[in-house]
């Protein structure tokens, strides 16, 4: 038997005003139209939920028993109401999704913050490899989407990749470095030592014909480069403690120009973006703009 929500909530109101007259005045009906609406529940379920009298509309026992039942389904009709109102927004529910190795150490910090101080019923789920290793999990739907360098991914038809902003990047060594102490250097004067990157791959980095060291911590890749004479192609925003106090130095490399990573969001093709994606998304972007107004302050500046 299919139940009409209206009739409950009928129902309840006469079992809480104990009268079929308040009840219509409250629910804004006629009487008459009140007691159709609970005459003809009765006559499916084939019980009688009301006794009526002097004392106004009395449970009966099997009614007092359905009615609480009844309740229960109409609080969870209610809180289904206000949590589907609440998932529309974006203010709870679950979301996952894929950070590259620099990206997380730069931004996702801030997001987190920025996400969990608005809207604490969100759960966050990250996971944080390069891009060509989340790709598998987003085409398995496992993440939502991926915020990364994309350039290694190369031509995919179940992608979307959109451009999000980007991180100014720049040859980052530390102090004491043979190289610390020149005005300017050459993309040859870097091949004599080694490399530290996020991914083994000489485009993502800077050509060297010694060896190197990959790994996709940042904060590992830090305290190699702190450790020894790698020269590593890093944001320096992530770096602006460090730079400051003068335990790394940013290299100007004459030849090498200025130089922007360009952060994608990745997304699977014809899905749909959920809403708590929707607010992830604008997170980042918030933060992508603010760091690029400081940038430009600062150039004018400088």
């Amino acid at each position: 038997m299919e139940f009409d929500l209206t009739r409950l909530r009928h129902i309840s109101a006469i079992y809480r005003l104990r009268s079929f007259s308040r009840a219509a005045e409250e629910l804004n009906i006629t009487q008459p139209a009140l007691s159709r609406s609970v005459a003809t529940f009765e006559q499916r379920c084939g019980l009688r939920i009301f006794d009526r009298g002097r004392g106004g509309a009395v449970p009966t026992a099997v009614g007092e028993a359905v009615i609480q039942e009844m309740e229960r389904v109409l609080r969870s009709v209610h809180d289904l109401k206000q949590n589907l109102g609440l998932y529309r927004s974006g203010e709870v529910g679950r979301i996952a999704f894929g950070v590259g190795p620099m990206v997380a150490s730069l931004i996702l910090p801030r997001v987190s913050q920025q996400l969990l101080r608005a809207r604490p019923g969100l759960r966050v789920v990250t996971s944080i490899h390069p891009a060509e290793q989340l790709l598998q999990q987003l085409l398995d739907d496992d993440i939502e989407m991926i915020f990364a360098n994309s350039w290694r991914l190369g031509a995919t038809a179940d992608i979307v990749v959109t451009s999000i902003g980007s991180i100014r990047m720049g040859v980052v060594v530390r102090a004491g470095h043979p190289l610390a102490s020149r005005k300017q250097v050459s993309l040859d004067d870097l091949r004599n030592y080694p490399t530290a990157s996020a991914v083994e791959s000489t485009e993502a980095g800077l050509p060297a014909s010694s060896g190197g060291f990959v790994c996709d911590n940042y904060h590992i890749l830090r305290e190699t480069v702190l450790g020894t004479d790698c020269t590593w192609l890093a944001a320096p925003d992530l770096l602006t403690e460090d730079l400051r106090a003068g335990r790394l130095c940013q290299l100007e490399v004459i030849d090498l120009g200025p130089l922007n990573n360009e952060l994608s969001m990745i997304r699977r093709k014809g899905r749909t973006t959920s809403p708590v994606a929707e607010v992830v998304i604008a997170a980042v972007r918030d933060i992508c703009n603010l760091d690029d107004d400081v940038h430009h302050r600062s150039a004018r500046t400088t």
